[in-house]
């Protein structure tokens, strides 16, 4: 056990890896630059032989990113490099590392859409004098801190008037019904943060498209059919979306789908085809720039999740079997934040008494502002980065407790995205793998989060 129920954590941000044991043997510790990371010899501090290693510890530094050394004349060593305390390689027990990968936008498809198009009862019979009411939820921290209560709102269709001689109510062409709902929802305060006064939201909850089969069709969505997007939408958009639904579809030129907008767009008089709503989630924080960033902002991480179901005028949602609403992605958190590693590299820095102030101009006196930036050793708040973490205890013989337990450390490596497999935090891991086996040390967890993306989405909204 630890002495504490937490492992003591500190983070590098690692740039490139500079080979312990290169034909030239690396310089000293002190002469590595800002986001250059090595191994040393705890005793020596040499650099590190990884074939034949010592059993005893050895120190992982990386080079500062402050420009001075000095801020005054009794405020040095800003420049000195980051070094972790010593690791016996024999008291590693697990090495792991995290790839990055981006956010995914939660999908919703309700009726026939790219995604679901031959699926069973998912083209729906809606009939003339009728309304239909879609009740649809947005779930997660965005909207809890926008409303304080998750979203939801319920849009309700009319299908128009039944033709005078009509002896019963007649079907009518399913799009007239989903492309009202869409409006709606592009019209909803609460949905989109838009409405009919004119009002625009750049970071809406939900974008919804309308997809209609084309006429003769028999419902399945293909060649000729057509993608409406919301009134307003950019023609790179239409263009992204297209070419997003050809690909998922499998459409070869000269057959492809159409996109339009609701403005543009009037449904036909014929019901022989099927018609659809995609829900996607769009939601975008504030973000603000590296000269006013503070670590307490907030920043998420949560992704919206949608739900929607066909209900009576009572809000029954059990009344109706007869539109399909299925997920093409749940969400997905994006891992590797810019954001997550600032946080962390800020909090390992102020552990060395070089801390983040939130004063600006302290902040600048004491080079704060160094530890943000796209330069090699600073971290960029907008980039994504791969991390390897090692944890090992230093045993504690004597303690408050009398108890023989062990401190536990936590190195948390940051690098580029993509570097985890091909790149310094594989050779990084490479040399860790071969100095616990050059000792002996067998019993090291090895593991590497991985997470299972969605598909390339079949509807597009950027």
């Amino acid at each position: 056990m630890a002495y504490f129920n937490h492992a003591f954590r500190k983070t590098f941000v690692m740039s490139s890896y500079v080979d312990p044991v290169p034909a030239t043997p690396t310089a000293a510790s002190g002469a590595l630059t800002s986001g250059q990371l090595s191994l040393y010899d705890a005793k020596t501090w040499a650099p590190l032989d990884v074939a034949t290693p010592s059993k005893c510890q050895f120190i992982i530094a990386s080079g500062a990113p402050y420009v001075n050394d000095k801020i005054g004349p009794f405020h040095g060593g800003y420049k000195e490099s980051i070094k972790s305390k010593g690791v016996n390689p024999k008291f590693i027990s697990k090495v792991w590392g995290s790839a990055a990968h981006a956010a995914q936008q939660s999908i919703l498809h309700i009726g026939t859409t790219p995604y679901t198009t031959g699926t069973a009862n998912c083209c729906p019979t809606f009939l003339c004098g009728e309304n239909y009411s879609l009740r649809v939820d947005v779930k997660g921290s965005p909207a809890l801190r926008m409303l304080n209560h998750q979203a939801y709102q319920e849009m309700t269709a009319f299908t128009g008037c039944c033709a005078d001689d009509a002896v019963a109510p007649v079907a009518v062409n399913p799009a007239i019904v989903f492309l009202s709902w869409a409006e709606q929802i592009s019209d909803s305060v609460i949905l989109t943060g838009a409405g009919p006064n004119g009002r625009d939201n750049s970071a809406p909850f939900i974008i919804p498209v309308v997809t209609v089969s084309a006429a003769g069709a028999a419902g399945v969505i293909g060649d000729g059919a057509t993608l409406v997007y919301p009134k307003g939408t950019s023609a790179a958009v239409l263009a992204n979306g297209v070419t997003a639904t050809n690909t998922a579809l499998g459409l070869v030129a000269p057959a492809t789908v159409i996109a339009t907008t609701t403005d543009l767009y009037t449904p036909a008089a014929y019901t022989d085809e099927c018609a659809g709503l995609t829900l996607v989630g769009a939601y975008e924080d504030t973000k603000f720039g590296d000269c006013t960033f503070q670590p307490s902002d907030f920043y998420g991480t949560e992704p919206l999740r949608l739900y929607a179901s066909e209900v009576d005028l009572n809000g029954d949602p059990c009344e109706f079997t007869g539109v399909c609403v299925i997920d093409e992605c749940k969400g997905r958190k994006a891992e590797g934040l810019g954001e997550t590693v600032a946080r962390d590299f800020i909090l390992s820095e102020s552990y060395r008494q070089v801390n983040f102030a939130t004063d600006l101009r302290i902040r600048e006196i004491t080079q704060g502002n160094d530890m943000l930036g796209t330069g090699a050793g600073q971290v960029d708040r907008t980039a994504s980065y791969d991390r390897l973490f090692i944890l090992h205890s230093i045993p504690r013989y004597n303690n408050p407790s009398g108890t023989f337990d062990n401190d536990q450390y936590l190195l948390e490596i940051a690098g580029p995205a993509g570097t985890l497999a091909v790149g310094a935090l594989k050779d990084l891991r490479d040399d860790i793998d071969a100095v616990t086996t050059a000792v002996g040390n067998d019993c090291v967890e090895q593991t590497r989060e991985t997470g299972v993306p969605c598909a390339a989405a079949s509807v597009v909204v950027v």
